[in-house]
């Protein structure tokens, strides 16, 4: 293990190159890293890109002031669900509007997305039968913006597209 770390640590070291002959001072693994695209940056508080969990995925695209939203929920079998709109962050916190008064407040965690187990009953109209985005929890997966952009749901459907 310890090998392949170092391996790593060099081959970051390496790809590093440019900057003043005469500073010495080499850069730690972890800004080398993130210099590099390997590692997230910590510091950066960005939302968007792509979630998911399972079968279920969740998009976030800037959209001038808010951002572009689209879910889907994969419930089994024919019951699932789908819907696109728009979205706007606040500390924690992410309003998701998907129109005709399914509006929801969804928590930020770290790297996740939840929302809450009570929705108001118009957003059953983005569902099949049973289907609910009821207490829907995803996970970033990436923060390519072409990707979260891309994301369609079972149907086809382009839930990110502008």
């Amino acid at each position: 293990m310890r090998r392949g770390v170092a391996a790593l640590a060099l081959a970051l070291a390496a790809c590093s190159g440019g900057g003043d002959p005469a500073n010495t001072e080499a850069p730690d693994l972890e800004t080398v890293a993130i210099e590099r695209g390997v590692v997230r940056d910590p510091g950066d508080d960005s939302i968007t890109g792509l979630y998911e969990r399972g079968g279920d995925r969740l998009c976030l695209v800037p959209a001038g002031e808010t951002l572009r939203v689209g879910a889907f929920v994969l419930n089994g079998g024919r019951l699932g669900c789908s819907a696109s709109g728009t979205a706007k962050r606040s500390g924690d916190r992410l309003r998701i509007d998907f129109g005709n008064a399914c509006e929801l407040d969804a928590r930020i965690e770290d790297a996740r997305i939840i929302f809450p187990a009570k929705l108001p009953p118009q957003c059953a109209r983005r569902c099949t039968a049973r289907g609910t985005f009821s207490g829907l929890r995803v996970e970033r997966m990436s923060d390519v913006l072409s990707e979260a952009a891309a994301l369609r749901d079972p149907r086809g459907r382009a839930v990110c597209g502008g």
